[in-house]
């Protein structure tokens, strides 16, 4: 009954704003919204508000090209000064209620959606995001930690956390190992350390491949091995990595090593 209690208080206390539902009690909050509004009749701002949790190192790489959109529009880029708490409380009189940090920063973003539509600010930070890839089109990007969430480069995997056992499994149930090859029972036979780059066009280039034997006495089967690997990486089903929804050469890595018997 307690808990429903204060549900109901919360819910009592709620009212809409621009921003989404907040805390009537929460008055920083609602005088913060209104100021923005009065800002926004003579001056109109889009502020970057640090999210947050785990970020990408390249999550600010749009920045300049999306700054020089904004200022086609008259609109200013800059930075919210405020840390961002999703979990921020107070209590007063026994009674606990939430606040919303970065509530002026908040609605200065949301006028502008109203003023130019809905998600403009989603849609102009993936534009300036495409035309920082487009501006980087020849170049190599790091697979996967510059290009899109979750993106597939080899389409015969179940899925994302599938691709490196799919492409040894596949490599190896065609591997040969040279006769008078000596095995072992204990240990893997060999790693070998793989990285090459998958082009826009689906085809890879720039192979590298450092292979190391357990058995120092197989290294004459060097060449053998590096080959077959070669093989493998020309001749697989690759597919273009997509940074922002667009196609654009990305280098991969991968280590081969056969399993132990």
């Amino acid at each position: 009954m307690a808990i429903k209690a204060q549900e109901q208080k919360h819910e009592k206390n709620a009212i809409s704003s621009i921003i989404g539902i907040i805390d009537k009690r929460d008055l920083n909050c609602a005088a913060e919204i209104d100021r923005a509004k009065t800002d926004f009749k003579s001056k109109e701002v889009f502020y970057y508000i640090e999210p947050e949790g785990y970020l990408d190192i390249n999550y600010k790489r749009h920045f300049p090209f999306l700054n020089e959109l904004l200022k086609k529009k008259g609109i200013q880029f800059l930075a919210s000064q405020e840390i961002e708490i999703s979990s921020f409380w107070m209590e007063t009189n026994n009674e606990k209620y939430s606040l919303i940090t970065n509530c002026y920063y908040k609605a200065s973003n949301e006028l502008l959606n109203v003023k130019y539509g809905n998600n403009f600010i989603k849609k102009i930070e993936q534009t300036a995001d495409s035309l920082y890839v487009v501006s980087r089109i020849n170049d190599v990007f790091d697979y996967p930690n510059e290009v899109d969430a979750y993106c597939m480069i080899y389409p015969k995997a179940a899925d994302f956390l599938d691709q490196k056992i799919q492409i040894k499994k596949d490599f190896f149930s065609n591997f040969k190992f040279p006769v008078g090859f000596i095995r072992l029972t204990d240990k893997r036979d060999f790693i070998a350390k793989t990285l090459f780059t998958i082009n826009r066009d689906d085809k890879v280039s720039d192979i590298k491949i450092n292979l190391e034997f357990e058995n120092p006495q197989n290294q004459k089967f060097y060449n053998d091995i590096v080959n077959q690997l070669i093989h493998f990486i020309k001749n697989a089903k690759w597919k273009a990595a997509i940074s922002s929804g667009v196609k654009v050469n990305s280098s991969f890595k991968i280590n081969f090593y056969n399993e132990i018997m």
